[in-house]
């Protein structure tokens, strides 16, 4: 059996120094469920990226570029607050990359592991409306029906369905503390992926922990309560993959869905972010 240790947060919010939340951590992979900035949006504006949203993501890719010789592989998906990675998704996806991760929107990445093990993962940034942000989904299904029925691991900004999905004491007023706001057509589309074995999310912050139904692992690894106060730790475990799963019987259209990462070692192989 193959197996890569994971560490995943969410929802930082540009106001947790990541080399400070991850300073006793180290996996193979390191997950961030998205919005990772700062910034402010209004229904007039909500074309203009200001620059306290700019210095936000500036800040971000800083401090991911410190924290990166801690994990073997880096993976990022955007959430609803993170405006620039909606508007300008190919250089995003470039400095993602300088800084020494893996950008992933509606797009996949094989790790290629132990003894040429493939395990694939999924990044879906979109989440049903809420508030007046980004990545909205009016109809999830257009984005859910694209997941592949290949993974293993899907990085998700939002909750499915009834599944750690409910709010907190501060809510806005349209919102009551029963209401679940996770995605129905995410939480349709999990229970038909024939291999998904974990799934994380963050976005409804006071529903941080983990559950487990019909053999799948969720995590919601929000770091900021409500109030976005910092409250919870990051999220800890380890996926196991069975590696005598012959990958040479998937087609080439399927594999191409996928990016592939090599694990790399945990020293200082990567050049340094400016």
């Amino acid at each position: 059996m193959a197996e890569l240790t994971i560490t995943a947060i969410s929802d930082t919010h540009g106001q947790v120094a990541l080399p400070d939340l991850l300073r006793d951590y180290e996996s193979d992979i390191l997950i961030h469920c998205g919005d990772f900035t700062t910034g402010r949006t209004d229904h007039l504006t909500k074309s203009v990226i200001y620059d306290s949203h700019r210095r936000s993501w500036r800040k971000f890719l800083r401090e991911l570029a410190v924290v990166r010789d801690q994990f073997r592989a880096i993976m990022v998906v955007p959430g609803n607050h993170d405006q620039i990675c909606e508007f300008m998704p190919e250089n995003c996806q470039s400095e993602i990359v300088r800084a020494g991760g893996h950008l992933l929107m509606n797009s996949g990445a094989a790790i290629i592991a132990s003894k040429g093990t493939r395990i694939r993962f999924w990044g879906l940034p979109h989440t049903p409306p809420f508030g007046r942000w980004f990545f909205q989904g009016y109809d999830m299904s257009m984005y859910t029906d694209n997941i592949p029925a290949t993974i293993d691991v899907l990085v998700s900004h939002g909750p499915p369905y009834s599944i750690m999905d409910t709010v907190g004491p501060v809510l806005p007023k349209y919102v009551r503390p029963t209401d679940y706001l996770g995605s129905k057509d995410l939480y349709l589309r999990c229970q038909n992926l024939p291999r998904l074995k974990a799934v994380f999310f963050g976005h409804i912050h006071s529903s941080h922990g983990e559950d487990r139904r019909l053999g799948i692992d969720y995590f919601n690894c929000s770091i900021l309560d409500e109030g976005y106060e910092r409250r919870f730790a990051p999220v800890t475990t380890a996926i196991k993959i069975d590696d005598r799963q012959k990958q040479s019987s998937e087609g080439h259209q399927t594999r191409d869905n996928f990016k592939a990462i090599q694990l790399v070692g945990m020293s200082s192989k990567l050049t340094g972010y400016k």
